[in-house]
């Protein structure tokens, strides 16, 4: 017996069996409708409704167990199909699910007209499906036999994915490398969104951790760059200018650092300004390139200004690529303060002293001026003159005074000491006047 073709499965829900196939035993647990007919010679239309709880065909008969009795035999020749009835689906979420849920209703209500007589069991069959169709196109969805709002089963399966899409991002060591467009499960919820637009703003969620971990990765590599030194200050700038459009308020090293910059910029166009201006004053103290510079209380106190604004600056830990001229403020601050020892050396010819004081400060006076580095010169050179007149001397003296030449080597010793007055050269200067 060949099924009707308005008849073939759908959800696996109508099935067929044809006497002349059934040559074993096969139990099926599934009620359902057998179409009898009075004779095997009978025509289709004649055939009445049997309905079953259960079925089983053995060679040559089908024997059935109904509400009345358990081993109902029928002549399978007799038999013109057995109709199946369907079970509600337990998952109804998406259009081919629906469309199935569809065919399965629209053969069944074909099954019914072919029919008549099985029209009642069958309309009480496939009414569980008709209720299903009403309640998916009115908004819901059903997720394990549950009947829930459309949107509420998105937002859960969306949910779930991002669950599972989530640690991967957070935990891949170079985010840029991670292909977020052909992951799995952001594919899945792009799927989801096709079906259900709210699940688009889980889409958003991810794609918003994607994109925040790509500039957590950027900003870690431009404070890097920043923090390792060896930049221009416009190098820095331009740096500092893109970690500013990475959001650096979203995390605290690079929110530190933007602060951190924006006030030293603007304190450190303050320092500068006031280095340049006690710079130009210290140049102006120069009397001539043969003089060293003379620092008036006015000057002095100008410096002094300048060191407290120096310290406070570097107190706060400025960016090392913000550029002040802090070395040319050390070196005021240094010739400040060793100037007036040194004036006071040369003066009392400790020239020795002197010059171990005037070496350092003459690669410092570089940094202030040409006219300081000048004048330092040449009172190095002079006092460098008069020590290498006062080492010869010395040393003549000495080497008479070896060789018993009193009157020669004392002769030396005082014209030494009258270039420098060593405390070693006075001593020998007495001794030799004993003799």
């Amino acid at each position: 017996m060949r099924p009707h073709p308005s008849l073939l499965p759908a959800f696996a829900l109508i099935s067929f069996l044809s006497p002349l196939a059934a040559q074993s035993v096969s139990l099926q647990q599934r009620p359902g409708v057998a179409m009898v007919k009075p004779q095997a010679w009978s025509k289709d239309e004649q055939a009445t409704v049997l309905e079953f709880q259960a079925v089983s065909n053995h060679t040559g008969y089908y024997q059935f167990r109904t509400a009345k009795t358990p081993a109902h035999q029928v002549p399978s020749a007799k038999v013109v199909t057995l109709i199946f009835f369907p079970e509600s689906p337990a998952d109804i979420a998406l259009a081919p699910q629906r469309e199935a849920l569809q065919k399965t209703i629209d053969d069944f209500v074909a099954a019914g007209k072919r029919f008549p007589s099985a029209a009642r069991p069958l309309g009480q069959a496939v009414a569980p499906l008709k209720s299903d169709a009403e309640k998916f196109d009115a908004g819901n969805i059903k997720a394990g036999g549950q009947w829930m709002s459309r949107s509420i089963y998105f937002q859960q399966k969306a949910g779930a994915l991002a669950d599972l899409l989530r640690p991967e991002i957070l935990a891949s060591p170079k985010i840029k490398d991670f292909d977020l467009s052909a992951n799995q499960y952001f594919i899945g919820l792009k799927d989801l969104a096709s079906s259900e637009p709210s699940v688009r703003a889980v889409i958003v969620g991810i794609q918003s951790l994607y994109d925040s971990m790509v500039r957590k990765q950027d900003r870690g590599e431009l404070l890097r760059q920043l923090n390792a030194g060896g930049l221009t200050f416009e190098q820095a700038a331009e740096l500092v200018k893109r970690l500013k459009s990475l959001q650096p308020q979203e995390d605290a090293a690079a929110n530190l650092f933007v602060q951190s910059w924006d006030a030293a910029t603007g304190k450190a166009s303050q320092l500068t300004a006031q280095i340049i201006a006690v710079q130009g004053q210290f140049e102006a103290s120069v009397p001539d390139a043969s003089s060293a510079p003379v620092i008036s209380a006015e000057l002095f106190a100008a410096i002094g200004k300048m060191a407290d604004a120096v310290r406070q600056y570097r107190s706060g830990s400025p960016p090392v690529a913000i550029q002040v001229p802090l070395q040319t403020a050390d070196a005021m601050v240094a010739l400040a303060d060793n100037l007036p020892l040194l004036d006071k050396r040369i003066k009392a010819r400790e020239l020795l002293d002197a010059k171990a004081i005037m070496d350092p400060l003459l690669r410092q006076a570089g940094l202030i001026g040409p006219k300081t580095s000048l004048a330092l010169a040449a009172t190095q050179k002079k006092v460098n003159g008069d020590v290498d007149k006062f080492l010869i001397l010395r040393n003549e003296a000495k080497m008479l005074a070896d060789g018993d030449k009193i009157e020669e080597a004392l002769k030396k010793y005082e014209q030494a000491y009258a270039i420098v007055a060593d405390k070693e050269v006075a001593t020998q200067i007495e001794a030799l006047k004993k003799q």
